[in-house]
């Protein structure tokens, strides 16, 4: 018997894939998974993201370097269900970088391929010192991080469509 799919998983890309599987504390009283915990996979996706590629997770960015990156924007378009045993595999990918936003793009699907939901995520890179919040640039080492994901994924893309 193969071992079972861990609650949570990563698969290093590129693109980065966070893999769940689907638990029955997830799901509602129809036996399929919560509406609201949707979107909430997408950002348990794009936190392995910071932490996995662009190298400094949400709570160090915050606590140590007192930045961090508040949402101005999500969108997500559902289009199957999931139910208790599931695995959802949430590919992550990095439509635009801009001078201090980052638009994401989660794709999430089962693993036997059926499509679940895609996601749009906005972020801003901000100061988080406890004043006034503002936009900063992305430092340039991380906006070649950033950028390097971004070639990769179009790469990869690229092959498999030629």
């Amino acid at each position: 018997m193969s071992k079972p799919t861990e609650l949570n998983d990563v698969v290093m890309g590129p693109p980065l894939v966070y893999r769940r599987r689907i638990a029955w504390a997830d799901t509602d009283a129809a036996r399929i998974a919560y509406t609201a915990n949707f979107p909430d996979w997408g950002l348990c996706a794009l936190d392995v993201w910071f932490r996995e590629v662009y190298g400094v997770d949400w709570v160090v960015m915050n606590r140590d370097h007192q930045v961090g990156t508040p949402f101005v924007h999500v969108s997500m378009d559902i289009s199957s269900s999931l139910m208790p045993g599931d695995v959802l595999e949430v590919m992550v990918l990095v439509e635009k970088l801009g001078t201090s936003s980052l638009t994401f793009r989660t794709v999430g699907s089962r693993s036997d391929g059926v499509p679940v939901f895609e996601g749009r995520y906005v972020c801003v890179h901000s100061t988080n010192d406890g004043t006034r919040m503002r936009s900063l640039p992305w430092p340039e080492e991380r906006r070649q991080i950033i950028q390097r994901y971004v070639d990769a994924c179009a790469a990869l893309s690229g092959a498999v469509a030629g």
